[in-house]
């Protein structure tokens, strides 16, 4: 199972929220003791796009779904 636009809405609406989510990412990058920089360079992503999904201010599920395959986290980690 992967996350797409489907599946991330469905999870979503049972009860994930964005600081979750946001939570969960940042300690799997902290864990891999990953800064945003090395991080961003992984992902393509800028420091400012990686800062908002960990502030939980950003849960577009495309950016989501770039952080936790660079950071080797399974899909259902996120549920």
């Amino acid at each position: 199972m992967s996350i797409s636009m489907s599946n991330f809405d469905t999870a979503v609406k049972t009860g994930i929220s964005a600081d979750r989510v946001s939570a969960l990412l940042t300690e799997a990058r902290q864990e891999r003791s990953y800064t945003l920089e090395q991080l961003a360079v992984t992902t393509g992503l800028t420091v400012d796009e990686l800062k908002a999904v960990e502030d939980g201010g950003v849960t577009d599920p495309a950016l989501v779904q770039r952080i936790a395959s660079a950071l080797g986290l399974p899909p259902a980690a996120l549920l």
